[in-house]
């Protein structure tokens, strides 16, 4: 799963969307307003999960560090 975090966000707000157009599909009684209010709100709490979790989870190109904080690759002299 922590080798492709931000794809595991973005699946589950997926399937959170579905849910909610097969639920309304099915009879719940939500108007088009309330169905894009809800969707617009799990877009923006998934974005806020993928900037708080899923970039703590890889490692960033310009400057690899390890756990340690040890660099990854050799500075060029």
């Amino acid at each position: 799963m922590s080798a492709e975090p931000v794809a595991v966000v973005n699946s589950s707000v997926t399937v959170i969307e579905a849910s909610l157009a097969l639920a309304v599909g099915f009879g719940m009684t939500l108007d088009a307003k309330q169905v894009a209010l809800i969707m617009a709100v799990v877009v923006a709490i998934a974005n806020l999960i993928k900037t708080l979790w899923a970039r703590g989870q890889v490692t960033p190109v310009a400057s690899p560090r390890n756990n340690d904080g040890k660099e990854l690759v050799p500075k060029p002299s």
